[in-house]
């Protein structure tokens, strides 16, 4: 009788879990998991959150297991009651038949209680903290790992800061810690570099309470809120917590610097003064979200320190290189030819010559970055993406590209690209800079000079084309020889040959078609032929008009000597002049 009263009120429980939302369904979930030990799953729809939760009912009562079923009531009614379950003492009832008879057909709520050391969960308060005693058991706070920040400590107590509904809801919330000895000698050491960073998360990746179990202690990644100002100890802190927008653990944690007090027993007082800015008139207001803060001490490692340590550690050599690209290629489809490309030897952040080439092992493209300045940029705004072919990139993969390497060196520093072929062998665009293997496949051709062009004659000066070559062999007493017969656009000398008046030397350009080309008999062209005539007899002072066409012919009449037939060895003579072909 004491079974049938006890699992009376299943389908009541049902109807409140099924009346409940996602965010309450999850709370009854992680209640199970605390209290009943069960692995039911809090990922899904909201119909199969339901149904898990009555099919768990359902079990505890078919194997009549009245205790498990109790304490499922108890967590039901708590997350109905406070809209979350933060954790209780189950209830017991005596196993005597009066106990029985006496014990409620509908058991209470259980009462929260404050949370208890288990499950490696709960970060007991350190000893040099003076922050309430409310605050003192929280879930660990873990960041993100990151190169430059290792050996986290905890030094204060992880606060947590209200939401602030809107951009004129102004809050505030302070943090006190105190330095030990120990913390002490570490941040004045030589040897090793010690900060005081102040770490902030949002409650979308952290939580306390119920909410704790959603996290299951995950790394949690760095956020501040939208707009906020930091102090410590009334020294406003200059440091950049935006990040990029939208995007949470792109900021660094600030570093406390100079403004703490290093003196044994001394407090520290960090100030947090926040509003929520994202509230925007167009769009859907941002739901407001806690933060929680905390300082660790940290072992800092600069950009320098990384880059030697990624040069001596993950150096991969040319060879090797190659060879991977090979068995790429050879794993490639068939069809698909894979030809030369051309690779920047820039950094795409810097837009300066690499100095150290750096990538992803899983990355397949052959450019590089400069690891100084990824690790610059990524300390400033932790993305940790490949520029160049923006993926993320796990810091453990990170080599040094020794093919690029093997390029730089081998290159000026001038050069800013190079070709790299299918086989792997590189050359720049002019061969000036290439392979050892790529020099011998093409060996350089020496350039023959350029020919210099020819030189314009000058004026009044015999021509030193073939055909003028080849007929200025006589005599300036007017017998010339004559044997090629002028072609088109053929330059001819007329030499006045009247040895009694001495006068000047006639320049006339002739332009003969190919049909009006004659045999070297003294023929001349047609009268009716339009030839250009130039007289370089006249001076300059002389006002004297030229002669028209009317009263100067351009060619003389043919006289009976033109009409003797010309011997071999022998001169054609004119009455007044000699022309020379």
């Amino acid at each position: 009788m004491a079974a049938v009263d006890g699992y009376a009120d299943l389908d009541n429980l049902k109807s409140l879990v099924a009346r409940s939302t996602v965010d309450r369904l999850k709370s009854i979930i992680a209640g199970f998991a605390a209290e009943c030990h069960t692995s039911i799953s809090k990922y899904g729809k909201k119909n199969e959150l339901i149904d898990r939760i009555c099919d768990a009912l359902a079990s505890w009562k078919a194997r009549s297991d009245l205790v498990s079923f109790q304490k499922a009531r108890g967590i039901i009614y708590q997350v109905k009651n406070t809209g979350s379950f933060s954790g209780s003492t189950p209830m017991t009832f005596p196993s005597t038949s009066a106990g029985a008879a006496a014990r409620p057909r509908y058991a209470a709520p259980y009462v929260p209680a404050l949370p208890t050391a288990r499950a490696a969960l709960p970060t007991a308060l350190p000893a040099s903290s003076s922050a309430p005693a409310a605050t003192t058991m929280r879930p660990a706070y873990r960041p993100k790992p990151s190169p430059f920040f290792t050996n986290e400590q905890t030094v204060s107590t992880i606060v947590e800061c209200p939401e602030s509904t809107g951009a004129q809801d102004r809050r505030q919330q302070t943090l006190n810690f105190t330095l030990t000895s120990d913390h002490i000698a570490k941040l004045r050491s030589t040897t090793e570099t010690w900060q005081l960073r102040l770490y902030c998360t949002s409650s979308s990746f952290y939580g306390t309470g119920a909410a704790a179990y959603r996290f299951n202690n995950a790394p949690c990644p760095i956020e501040f809120p939208p707009t906020c100002e930091i102090r410590v100890n009334n020294t406003q802190l200059s440091a950049s917590t935006k990040g990029l927008k939208k995007k949470p653990g792109t900021a660094p944690p600030p570093n406390l610097g100079k403004t703490v007090n290093l003196n044994a027993g001394a407090s520290n007082r960090v100030e947090l003064i926040y509003v929520n800015s994202q509230q925007n008139n167009n769009q859907t207001p941002t739901p407001p979200k806690k933060y929680f803060m905390t300082v660790l001490l940290v072992q800092y490692t600069d950009t320098d320190q990384l880059v030697e340590r990624l040069k001596k550690g993950k150096y991969v050599s040319g060879d090797r290189i190659r060879d991977q690209r090979r068995l790429q290629q050879s794993s490639d489809d068939d069809d698909i030819v894979a030809g030369p490309s051309k690779i920047s030897l820039k950094c795409p952040l810097s837009y300066v010559r690499i100095a150290t080439p750096a990538r992803s092992a899983t990355c397949v493209h052959p450019s590089c970055f400069d690891a100084m300045s990824w690790f610059s940029v990524n300390e400033q705004t932790t993305t940790w993406n490949c520029p160049i072919c923006e993926k993320l990139i796990n810091q453990e993969d990170l080599i040094v590209d020794g093919y690029f390497d093997e390029i730089l060196k081998a290159t000026h520093e001038d050069t800013e690209d190079v070709m790299v072929e299918a086989d792997g062998e590189w050359h720049t665009a002019d061969n000036e800079y290439a392979s050892p293997a790529w020099k011998l496949s093409h060996p350089a051709h020496p350039v023959a000079p350029p020919t210099p062009a020819p030189s314009a004659a000058p004026v009044g000066a015999p021509s030193r084309s073939p055909v003028s070559a080849s007929i200025a062999s006589g005599s300036g007493n007017g017998k010339e020889k004559s044997s090629v017969p002028p072609g088109p656009d053929v330059e001819v000398l007329v030499l006045d040959s009247d040895s009694d008046d001495d006068r000047q030397v006639k320049r006339q350009l002739l332009r003969h078609g190919a049909a009006s080309s004659s045999s070297v008999g003294g023929s001349y062209p047609p009268d009716s032929q339009n030839n250009t005539v130039i007289d370089l007899t006249l001076s300059d002072d002389e006002d004297v008009p030229p002669p028209s066409r009317s009263t100067m012919p351009l060619i003389r009449k043919r006289s009976a000597v033109d009409d003797e037939p010309m011997h071999s060895g022998k001169r054609a003579r004119t009455e007044d002049s000699t022309v020379r072909m």
